[in-house]
């Protein structure tokens, strides 16, 4: 049972998801009947922002017992040290089978967490799941690249996670990465070996942004990127950290498989 001030909490922290008008929108809606029409909605259109709260496990299971948990859209918990077991809470919970984006940054999660996630059959909605800042290695990758959860996820983000060339292998050759716009891989050390696992395969196929700061590679990176067939969708490529002489993003631009690319993005 939430406590009076657990619940206010929430309530100041939950906001509504407004809706782009259309052009043919000519008249204005009073705020109160947008929040009826939200909270009447069979889809989510809340946002609930817990990042930084200090949240206890017992808060996080009271939180999936919340009245109004199934109608939000977008869930933020970053920097709240759910390690694992918060993870699992999250994971077996049904009331969020409607859950679009997740936000799990900065939460100590491991393989261990990354796995009860994969395996929870309640999150088959998510179009954007962020895990940056935690200690998944490529296990736990693994395991989520070949989940079901994420047939439909577009954006997702990994930075700082120890993922090494093992995980960017897994992430090459899983199964549910069909649909990934995408890709921020920045500070998981990949190295040129990962970089030449991560451009097998077709995760990269529908990925448009792809982030690889920081990850310790030279100009034998931009060889293998000019090369990766995968990557014919790609329109912005993040290389800062990188040791790229002028050649090497020359290498890049001239590529014939990155004829969409827009944006390279490396140091001066």
């Amino acid at each position: 049972m939430l406590s009076p001030l657990f619940e206010s909490m929430i309530h100041n922290n939950m906001s509504l998801i407004a809706d782009e008008p259309g052009d043919d929108t000519a008249m204005v809606l009073k705020e109160a009947d947008i929040f009826t029409d939200a909270e009447e909605s069979e889809e989510p259109k809340f946002k609930l922002d817990l990042n930084d709260k200090d949240l206890i496990l017992e808060e996080l299971e009271d939180l999936m017992g919340y009245v109004r948990i199934g109608k939000v859209k977008v869930l933020q918990l970053d920097k709240n040290n759910l390690g694992d077991e918060g993870v699992h809470v999250l994971a077996q919970s049904p009331c969020l089978f409607k859950l679009k984006s997740l936000s799990l940054g900065y939460n100590k999660i491991t393989d261990r967490g990354a796995m009860a996630l994969a395996e929870s059959p309640h999150y088959k909605r998510l179009k954007t799941l962020y895990l940056q800042w935690n200690h998944i290695g490529w296990e736990g990758i693994k395991a989520l690249a070949d989940s079901e959860i994420m047939a439909g996820v577009e954006i997702l983000y990994l930075k700082g996670n120890p993922l090494g060339p093992r995980g960017a292998e897994a992430l090459s050759q899983g199964a549910g990465m069909v649909n990934l716009k995408e890709l921020y891989l920045a500070k998981t050390r990949l190295g040129i070996e990962g970089l030449k696992y991560l451009c097998q395969g077709d995760t990269l196929s529908k990925v448009t942004l792809l982030s690889l700061a920081h990850n310790g590679l030279n100009d034998e990176a931009a060889e293998i990127l000019a090369g990766c067939k995968a990557l014919s969708n790609l329109t912005t490529l993040d290389m800062y950290g990188s040791h790229l002489s002028d050649k090497a993003k020359d290498t890049i631009k001239a590529s014939p498989h990155l004829q969409q690319l827009k944006a390279l993005q490396v140091d001066w």
